[in-house]
């Protein structure tokens, strides 16, 4: 096994420090913890949830604080935040258009910051708005997405999708150094445009340079926010998972898409009858994973686990947690069969390999979520899990001390002859527009097997190249050694 990096459950409502008077000021810098900053994390461990602060004055409008922005979006040294203004809440699904603001906070740094455990970053990049007759920054939280590099490279793209519109999607993007957003046109796939029901956004995940939007009850919309002319695919969730109507207001509690080992996973809670997940005693935990196959795109199931197993087990029963159906927290990023739950009544957080039934981890303590005006549980909508900046995970010597490794196990890698094999039977099966698309996609963005398999077939003997693993453990390496000869002097 080998370590990548540390990663936390990322709480997705930040903690605003409310503006202070002069005689606590210096009470709330001391708690705040780094001087000057605009954002500090306190770094927990899973299972334990970690809160980002925001300090008093870097609100957008501090005349009108919103105590309860969201987090859109986290990936490495890159969080998207939406802020509104006081009253409404930028967690509030229904935002208000044109009183809400999108920052940028990346560059976590531990230097300057007082308190250990600590990262900061001190100051937040504004997304501009869009344009002309106010056109609002954001429609709808649920469906912006965001996509970065280890160079500082990002996109913010937001898909807007309406069935009643004239058989296109928009897709709004905005990169970095840009100052104005694009807009694209994207036709519906007719598998989704014939579906007589409405798209109900639940969040959006990166896979590489791909964004996918999705619709918990029934399926996934996808597409390269950086290719010219994007190609939306859609995807309906695996075997018989979609629903008939709407899903529940609590769908995410039980379901969830999300990306662990650099690869596509939808994990749901399904009750014995197919019924509500809490109200039964019984009930399985799946995942499928997203693979190519010689027909095209499709669901393999990776696993299928009762909660009756695991709270048999004795890891599980050491635990002294009740035999309760919990809700769904997260995925650990590189290892897919390691989950996370809730219970929502102990507020605690354990994970467990499901593929081997057994309880790995069980926090000591309730978890730490903002006290919302609405109860809340550890759910994909409230948590992310997170990937901490290299630089920040070395500094705090946390590098080996996470949880969070690539199992290599080789019945899920496939050797560049197969993967060949393989892709050269689904171009064949892709209309032009989407295989335009998908070699668009494979000759940009960051390392992936397909473009290995690519750099084989074109480049000479001795062309230079690292694997993902290698390029995430030199970079450690470096820092490492940037830090040791700052100590040395």
């Amino acid at each position: 096994m080998s370590a990548t990096w540390p990663w936390v459950i990322l709480g997705r409502v930040p903690r605003v420090v409310p503006i202070p008077s002069d005689a606590d000021a210096d009470a709330d810098a001391e708690a705040f913890g780094a001087a000057a900053a605009d954002f500090a994390i306190a770094v927990a461990l899973p299972p334990q949830v970690t809160v980002l602060t925001v300090a008093p004055l870097a609100h957008p409008d501090p005349n009108y604080p919103d105590m309860y922005p969201y987090i859109l979006a986290a990936v490495p040294d890159c969080l998207l935040l939406n802020f509104a203004v006081e009253p409404i809440y930028g967690v509030n699904s229904a935002v208000d258009q044109h009183e809400s603001y999108l920052i940028v906070e990346r560059r976590f740094r531990t230097a300057g910051v007082q308190q250990q455990g600590h990262a900061a970053t001190f100051s937040g990049e504004r997304i501009p708005g869009r344009g002309a007759d106010r056109m609002p920054v954001i429609y709808n939280i649920e469906s912006i997405g965001l996509v970065s590099f280890y160079h500082g490279d990002y996109m913010v793209a937001e898909l807007q999708v309406d069935k009643h519109s004239e058989g296109s999607a928009k897709l709004f993007c905005f990169r970095t150094g840009g100052d104005r957003w694009i807009q694209k046109d994207l036709i519906y796939p007719s598998h989704f445009a014939d579906e007589d029901r409405e798209w109900i956004p639940a969040g959006v995940v990166a896979q590489k340079t791909t964004l996918w939007w999705f619709d918990l009850s029934w399926g996934l919309l996808s597409c390269d926010p950086f290719v010219a002319d994007p190609v939306l695919l859609f995807h309906k969730l695996p075997e018989d998972r979609a629903v008939p109507n709407k899903a529940r207001p609590d769908v995410h509690t039980h379901r969830c898409v999300t990306v662990s080992r650099r690869v596509l996973r939808y994990v749901e809670i399904i009750p014995e009858d197919s019924g509500g997940c809490h109200n039964k005693e019984a009930a399985t935990v799946s995942m499928w994973t997203r693979i190519a196959t010689p027909a095209g795109w499709d669901w393999e199931k990776k696993y299928a686990k009762s909660f009756e197993d695991i709270w048999d087990d004795d890891t599980y029963k050491e635990t002294r947690l009740p035999r309760n159906v919990p809700g769904l927290c997260a995925v650990c990023p590189s290892n897919p069969d390691l989950v996370y739950f809730s219970l929502e009544q102990e507020q605690r957080l354990f994970g467990v390999d499901v593929a081997a039934g057994k309880v790995l981890q069980v926090a000591d303590k309730a978890y730490e979520l903002m006290n919302m005006p609405w109860p809340v549980t550890a759910s994909c909508r409230y948590v992310q899990a997170w990937n901490l900046p290299p630089w920040v995970a070395i500094d705090l010597e946390l590098v080996g001390s996470s949880s969070s490794y690539e199992n290599e196990d080789q019945a899920e890698e496939l050797d560049a002859e197969e993967l060949l094999k393989l892709g050269l039977k689904v171009a064949m099966g892709m209309d032009p527009a989407t295989l335009k698309s998908e070699v668009e996609k494979y000759c940009e963005g960051p390392p992936s097997p397909e473009r290995e398999v690519m750099r084989q077939l074109t480049s000479s003997p001795f062309d230079f190249h690292l694997t993902g693993e290698e390029a995430d453990a030199d970079l450690m390496e470096v820092h490492r050694l940037v830090k040791k000869r700052r100590q040395e002097k």
